[in-house]
């Protein structure tokens, strides 16, 4: 991937028609395209893992603009990862979840500045996905063959490396992908949050699905 990162800081503008390039598309099978974006750092020492569907094409536009200012791949996980009022719910569940106690932190919303080095954030396919050119959903996503095989290349190992970190799936979908790994690979995943919600705004069922599986989560927590 070194050659594409060379190729994004050569670029002398970033913007969607420059990044969606095809010296950038890295796989297509009929609607779903799949584009390189600098996303391959992995904190191996992470205790907390933060997993989505893919990045969209806002972080992959943000993430573009990090390299092309010659920043390191740490950088873009750092300045690209749950931007707004994302990040404010998503930290308001690990704190009520009292990871923060867990880690020793005051509040889990250091994990994105001073005590980043306890998260890796990552995607199912950790790369942007289109389908008809527009960001890819993640419905029925172990049906199409292009991107499970694609998970069951990457995403697997990432997910041996730092099984024995606090998995947080973000929604449904990330957490009945990982939930078919764990059973297919027999990863013996020591604490994976499952039921723990997608903390989008257009997610209205966030804090009722939260509040459902709060108990078992906790649970799983104080047995780590």
């Amino acid at each position: 991937m070194k050659n594409l990162i060379q190729q994004i800081k050569l670029l002398e503008t970033i913007n969607q028609k420059n990044i969606k390039d095809k010296k950038f598309l890295l796989e297509k099978e009929k609607n779903i395209e799949i584009y390189y974006a600098p996303f391959d750092y992995i904190n191996s020492k992470a205790k907390i893992v933060i997993v989505g569907i893919t990045p969209g094409l806002q972080q992959m536009l943000q993430s573009y603009e990090v390299i092309n200012q010659g920043k390191s791949l740490k950088e873009v996980k750092d300045l690209s990862s749950f931007k707004g009022s994302m990040r404010t719910g998503l930290i308001k569940y690990l704190d009520e979840l009292k990871i923060n106690d867990i880690l020793k932190i005051k509040s889990c919303e250091s994990l994105f500045n001073k005590n980043s080095k306890y998260l890796h954030t990552t995607s199912l396919v950790k790369y942007p996905v289109f389908d008809k050119g527009k960001n890819y959903s993640g419905a029925n996503i172990l049906k199409k063959e292009i991107l499970l095989d694609f998970i069951e290349k990457n995403f697997l190992e990432e997910l041996k490396t730092l099984k024995k970190s606090i998995i947080i799936p973000l929604g449904n979908t990330v957490s009945s992908t990982i939930e078919y790994l764990n059973n297919k690979y027999d990863l013996k995943l020591r604490c994976f949050l499952k039921g723990f919600p997608h903390p989008s705004g257009a997610n209205a069922r966030k804090n009722i699905q939260f509040k459902e599986n709060k108990r078992n989560m906790k649970i799983l927590l104080r047995n780590k």
